[in-house]
């Protein structure tokens, strides 16, 4: 059966554009086509304007390329700021909200070629109160959390590229339930100028598309940065259990280690390391960071819109009304040290080898899943992707995650390039 144009990723797309086979109008139509027929179910997308993206994907067509997104379109979670969409961040409180401007990420995509197809569902201000969005492969399941409507709407082909935002796990958490490349850059990378940030020192603006290929143009977009370079050798991978490896369930741990399997088997070296039992001290100064800033963060919804917060939000952010400014900072200065101890444990190692999540995507919508694998990372600020390839017990995606050192984002998606190629 022929592909349909929403079915190609965005390497894909852009290459047939550039090559004169495809039109950013019959792109973003297709795309449209898609949401028009399973957005009832999947409910992926708070505002789409349809004729605004295809005026947008016409103007595309009749210019040169102008960037290395020409005619893609692209979705933005809903705690980014668009000039010409809504942003209501999750929240009743900012119902119909019109932001005077776009964020630096939207401008940036728009001066890449890119199109702003719509602005995707996300957890309320990007915490874990769940939203609307099902799982596109099993709609009686989450597509996990906050950035829930991107990993879907990127599965279900309903766009070739999204963005979303990680304060614990909200990007490789939902990419590894819903069976999409996930990308945490290293923290601060991409601006985040326009973005609702609920941590300002754990908030990472990251994407997903269908491969590591698509992330490279994102990067490319965001910073000129080079897109994904074939890596010249086998990497040096280490295995690194977590000290939550018993969190995961068996889907999980065999994922990761056949994985592990397929990079040896296919001439890579797969070691291990040791981060010491200081480490696991992360997960819970993930939580301390992130519910300190975030009460100083909401400080005018909790002064002016209390009654219109979820009881999620208001009892979750609750524990960091106590926490001292000792404590905080303390916190912030533990994160750091972790961080430069991983540089040099890492330093004759590509990347690391960990779950991205405890198991496929639970049943049921009473929360977004476990952020248990991503929140060490997300603390001290490290890149991260997670590349799909297995399933679980109910046939849903299951996902594995690898870590690069600090700054070594190129690196690092170079080697899960390598590792997806010969995954498939």
């Amino acid at each position: 059966m022929p592909v349909e144009p929403n079915e190609l990723t965005a390497t894909e797309a852009l290459a047939s554009i550039r090559a004169g086979t495809l039109t950013s109008e019959a792109l973003v139509r297709s795309c449209l086509a898609r949401i028009e027929q399973r957005e009832p179910d999947v409910r992926a997308w708070v505002n789409v304007d349809p004729e605004a993206a295809i005026a947008e994907a016409i103007e595309r067509d009749a210019q040169p390329p102008i960037g290395p997104l020409h005619g893609l379109p692209v979705g933005f979670k809903d705690i980014i700021d668009t000039v010409d969409l809504p942003t209501e961040y999750g929240s009743s409180i900012y119902p119909s909200h019109q932001p005077a401007g776009d964020a630096a990420c939207v401008a940036l995509v728009r001066a890449a070629g890119g199109v702003v197809l719509g602005k995707t569902v996300t957890t309320e201000f990007a915490y874990v109160h769940p939203n609307k969005t099902r799982h596109p492969r099993n709609l009686a399941h989450t597509p996990g959390g906050s950035s829930s409507g991107s990993a879907a709407s990127v599965a279900d082909c309903m766009v070739p590229l999204a963005f979303g935002t990680q304060t614990g796990g909200s990007i490789i958490r939902p990419a590894s339930f819903c069976g999409v490349v996930g990308y945490k850059p290293t923290f601060g990378q991409f601006s985040y100028a326009g973005v609702k940030l609920l941590a300002p020192a754990l908030d990472t603006l990251g994407g997903m598309g269908r491969c590591v290929a698509d992330i490279g143009l994102l990067r490319a977009a965001m910073l000129g940065a080079p897109t994904v370079e074939t890596l010249g050798r086998a990497p040096r991978v280490a295995l690194y259990p977590t000290p939550w490896w018993e969190r995961a369930d068996r889907a999980s741990q065999q994922a990761v280690q056949r994985c592990a399997e397929v990079i040896t088997n296919a001439g890579g070296d797969v070691c291990e390391v040791d981060l010491g039992a200081a480490f696991a001290e992360l997960a819970q100064l993930n939580p301390l960071i992130m519910t300190y800033e975030g009460n100083r963060a909401l400080a005018h919804e909790y002064a002016r819109h209390a009654d219109k917060l979820s009881d999620d939000l208001k009892t979750g952010m609750q524990p960091g009304q106590k926490i001292s400014y000792a404590s905080y900072t303390e916190a912030l200065d533990k994160a750091s040290r972790h961080r430069a101890h991983l540089a040099i444990a890492m330093a004759d190692i590509d990347a690391l080898l960990v779950p991205s999540a405890v198991g496929e995507a639970p049943v049921g919508f009473a929360t977004t899943g476990d952020s248990i694998f991503n929140r060490a990372w997300t603390t001290i600020g490290v890149p991260c992707v997670t590349l799909p390839g297995a399933v679980g017990p109910n046939q849903l995606p299951v996902g594995v995650q690898f870590i690069g050192k600090p700054h070594d984002d190129d690196h690092l998606l170079s080697v899960a390039q390598w590792v997806e190629e010969r995954q498939s």
